[in-house]
């Protein structure tokens, strides 16, 4: 076929070559389909390859610039030759870049050469998704896998993003089942970086979860490890009404109770290193991030609480309380609580080496095995703990431009190992953040 000389039909034949590089297909532009009698052979837009050194293309595509009466010689050089001399496509997709909706060609050829799976996609007049479906259709046909990741990068590039609504297309591809076990971990990763596929995320770990969340596949250690409670509370704050976010708060309270044989977060310490590790260094943060993500609508705000307070009276007067300490005191006071406040306070007053200044920015991970107390607090000369009152005060001014996305907090703490090492900030600032919010509603 003839070089195209419209951008429109330019841009089409590098997007469809791109998906199909995409989609795991060796590709070729202007791939002849007959021997040339005289001057250059006949040949197709772009065919899609099994692998390299095939003879036949899986699919092949015409794009044409406008709806014109050359359009009808296309699918006339495929479909008249015999398939000992070249064996039919899979699919002859027929793709018109401009025009076409008030012309009769169309619906001629289609007439003609629908039966041997041809079809004709009008994407000036209208959106290429149903394109771009049908593509993945096909796709199943000879695959079952695909690279989210790189369709998601494609699909809202300027190739595509005019054409198609890339959201609804990454939900169908998710639909038919491609790669079914990485969609969830590919939508935590996409929705980081593009806000706009938030609600189908939602609706995916939703959906997942009637299923115990056997779909989630997650990569880093936090994510594969505890995905279950920072996903509840993700979607328990999210919820509209009081019968949702006590679903989720059941489900969390049902992987911290009956996950293993004793409660997932609890000062059973000597167990192991690692999980004396993580309840001292890690879980404080943890309980945090789940109340945060909550929007004081769990009903396992307390729960966790009393955990934490049951880490405190099992560790007795040593730096390895520090941290679950600080983070009891910050929670307790941003719930208005005032008894595990109380605790919290008094541990840390009788720890007089501690900086003040650790106690109003708390660590954002802490190894009590590999670590010292130098390691990662400060020393002082004794520290006075105000009130609750004062103290929600100081916090409050000082975290007030300290904020982050809940959603997004959680993709972080999901996707991202390096962000517990430095997420403290964003943690401490969203709990009074959230705290404001709450008091700004009462009142």
């Amino acid at each position: 076929m003839a070089n195209h000389k419209l951008e429109l039909g330019k841009e089409l034949i590098a997007g469809i070559s791109q998906l199909g590089n995409v989609l795991g297909y060796y590709v070729e532009e202007e791939f002849p389909v007959d021997t040339a009698i005289c001057g250059e052979p006949p040949a197709v837009d772009v065919a899609w390859f099994s692998k390299k050194g095939n003879r036949f293309p899986l699919f092949i595509f015409e794009v044409e610039s406008k709806a014109t009466n050359g359009m009808t010689n296309n699918p006339l050089k495929v479909y008249a030759q015999e398939s000992s001399t070249f064996e039919k496509p899979l699919f002859f997709f027929h793709v018109v870049a401009q025009g076409g909706e008030n012309s009769a060609r169309p619906r001629n050829l289609e007439a003609q050469y629908g039966k041997n799976n041809y079809r004709i996609y009008l994407v000036g007049s209208v959106s290429a998704n149903a394109f771009i479906k049908d593509v993945l259709n096909q796709h199943t046909r000879v695959r079952n896998d695909i690279d989210y990741l790189s369709l998601h990068q494609l699909l809202s590039s300027k190739l595509w993003c005019e054409k198609v609504t890339y959201p609804e297309v990454l939900m169908f591809s998710a639909s038919l089942g491609l790669s079914r076990n990485e969609v969830i971990s590919s939508y935590v990763r996409m929705t980081r970086f593009d806000f706009d596929l938030l609600p189908d995320f939602i609706q995916l770990i939703a959906e997942d979860s009637h299923l115990g969340f056997t779909n989630v596949i997650l990569d880093s250690y936090i994510g594969s490890q505890y995905y279950v409670p920072i996903l509840c509370s993700l979607l328990c704050g999210m919820s509209k009404n009081k019968e949702e976010s006590q679903h989720w708060s059941s489900m969390l309270i049902e992987w911290q109770d009956n996950n293993s044989y004793i409660p997932m977060i609890a000062p059973s310490f000597g167990l192991s290193r690692d999980y004396d590790e993580f309840i001292l260094g890690f879980s404080p943060q943890l309980i945090c991030l789940c109340i945060v993500l909550a929007s004081k609508k769990g009903q396992f705000e307390r729960y966790l609480i009393e955990v934490l307070g049951g880490i405190l009276d099992k560790v007795g007067n040593c730096w390895a309380g520090l941290n679950t300490a600080i983070y009891l005191l910050h929670i307790s006071a941003a719930l208005r609580l005032s008894t595990p406040y109380d605790k919290a306070k008094c541990f840390l007053e009788k720890f007089e080496k501690i900086s003040e200044r650790n106690i109003y920015q708390p660590p954002s991970v802490v190894s009590i095995l590999e670590g010292e107390f130098d390691d990662y607090f400060e020393h002082g000369s004794g520290v006075k703990i105000p009130s609750m009152e004062v103290f929600t005060d100081l916090c409050v001014k000082q975290y007030q431009t300290s904020y982050c996305d809940l959603p997004l907090l959680a993709l972080n703490a999901l996707d991202d190992d390096s962000y517990i090492y430095e997420w403290s900030n964003d943690l401490v600032g969203s709990l009074w953040k959230n705290s404001t919010l709450n008091s700004i509603m009462r009142d």
